[in-house]
């Protein structure tokens, strides 16, 4: 006998515009995955997948983890920058030390600082940028270098 795939609901769709931009504001977050990522313009960055923690208690003042967005995932590019090049060593410092980092640590390649972040929990700030790709102006989720915080609630 052959398994069922899939068996259509209609009663059970997803909200209609569920994955519109989360709302700004702040988030207990896990750091799904980090990888190197190239524009199409050939800038070069770092981007984090996160997703917004499912764990935290609902009397918590982060209304926007748990509960309507626990679960999302979004995620955030720190870009490298001719004009100023300490922006990346200045975010990538910032989130290594939300992520728990000790002072002076040194992370010998991307691999390592891969390894030592993923699956860690922070809290972040989300904001919006708007950016316009192929003439269309595109609201996305984007978290600032000074928006990393050490997690308020450890897993």
């Amino acid at each position: 006998m052959m398994e069922n795939f899939l068996k259509t609901d209609y009663e059970h769709m997803l909200d209609e515009g569920n994955y519109n931009v989360l709302p700004i504001g702040d988030y207990e977050v896990i750091i799904k995955d980090v990888n190197r990522r190239k524009a199409a313009t050939g800038n070069e960055g770092i981007q984090f997948q996160i997703e917004v923690r499912k764990d935290i208690p609902e009397e918590s003042s982060l209304v926007n983890s748990s509960g309507r967005f626990g679960g999302r995932s979004f995620f955030t590019t720190v870009w490298n920058s001719d004009r100023n090049p300490d922006y990346r060593f200045t975010s990538l410092n910032a989130i290594a030390i939300a992520c728990g980092a000790a002072d002076n640590h040194i992370f010998t390649d991307f691999d390592d600082f891969k390894k030592q972040i993923v699956k860690k929990p922070v809290q972040v700030h989300l904001t919006h940028d708007v950016s316009t790709f192929q003439g269309e102006d595109r609201v996305q989720e984007t978290v600032a270098p000074w928006d990393w915080e050490p997690t308020n609630f450890v897993i």
